[in-house]
């Protein structure tokens, strides 16, 4: 039973760590400004 209960510690940590670092990106492209978007050229629409 202890090894089952570390292992479901280990998976849960693993989860909760990913999920993080999911987070603190997804954080950082929204807060940091796109200059990649400003310098592109708008392109032509056509109708």
């Amino acid at each position: 039973m202890e090894n089952v209960l570390g292992l479901i510690g280990m998976v849960i940590f693993i989860v909760a760590t990913i999920g993080l670092a999911a987070a603190v990106t997804y954080l950082i492209v929204k807060i940091s400004p796109s200059s990649r978007r400003k310098d592109k050229a708008p392109t032509p629409q056509s109708s």
